[in-house]
């Protein structure tokens, strides 16, 4: 039990920052899906 007690701030310390992230997280996703098509079109086995 000690341990989850040392633990708790340190989650709660991280979760502002995850809730952060996450929208650029949905931002990047768009990003990747347009990227891969470009990267599968430039792998040597395509060409």
């Amino acid at each position: 039990m000690p341990i989850a007690y040392c633990l708790l701030p340190i989650a709660y310390c991280l979760l502002p920052i995850a809730y952060c992230l996450l929208p650029l997280a949905y931002c990047l996703l768009p990003v990747a899906y347009c990227l891969l098509p470009l990267a599968s079109c430039l792998s040597p086995r395509n060409c």
